[in-house]
């Protein structure tokens, strides 16, 4: 019922033909979810989230995300300029003894994501596909994370240098896939 009302709700809004009435339809959308989300006591990336499934379920999705293409391309980099301001960089420097705790902290996490989705891909249903490719196609996927690790920064949950940690572990995953992913699809 909910899906079938949101779907004539987004039919409606594209016939209004208005310029940008489907672009802030969607947006307004994901942000009351967002809003709601909070509300109920969860992060609202959760209610965006949300949003963004059953968006995905309209018969204009192709459209919604053309419209927020440019969106998308204005804020993901200051999205990113952020979250990598609030690395403490200092806290990787090895010749503090204080650090060396937040350095083998990012290597185990490194080690914990890249290991446990390769094995993951291993549990991929269909047999006749490249098991491990599947799992190293799953390293990088950190922008999420980055989210988290930023709301964790934020409320006080995660220290400077635990943040610092979780940022240098998305970006060696980042960094680490495309290349074992060229290794390995080509075998």
């Amino acid at each position: 019922m909910e899906i079938y009302s949101q779907k004539k709700l987004f039919i409606f809004v594209h016939s209004l033909k208005a310029r940008g009435s489907l672009l802030l339809g969607a947006l307004s959308y994901t942000f009351i979810f967002a809003y709601l989300a909070k509300l109920a006591g969860l992060a609202p990336i959760i209610g965006a989230f949300a949003a963004g499934l059953l968006l995905a379920k309209t018969h204009q999705k192709d459209l919604i995300e053309d419209r927020l293409k440019p969106v998308a391309d204005v804020f993901i980099p200051i999205f990113f300029i952020m979250v990598g301001s609030a690395v403490d960089i200092s806290s990787f420097n090895p010749f503090i003894k204080e650090n060396i705790a937040v350095i083998i902290l990012a290597v185990v996490l490194s080690i914990v994501a890249i290991v446990g989705k390769v094995i993951s891909g291993f549990g991929a249903y269909n047999l006749n596909v490249n098991k491990l490719v599947i799992g190293i196609g799953m390293i990088p996927r950190g922008e999420v994370g980055l989210i988290f690790a930023s709301m964790g920064l934020v409320s006080g949950v995660l220290t400077k240098s635990e943040y610092s940690a979780v940022t240098i572990m998305v970006m060696i995953t980042t960094f680490i896939a495309p290349p074992l992913l060229y290794k390995f699809y080509r075998d």
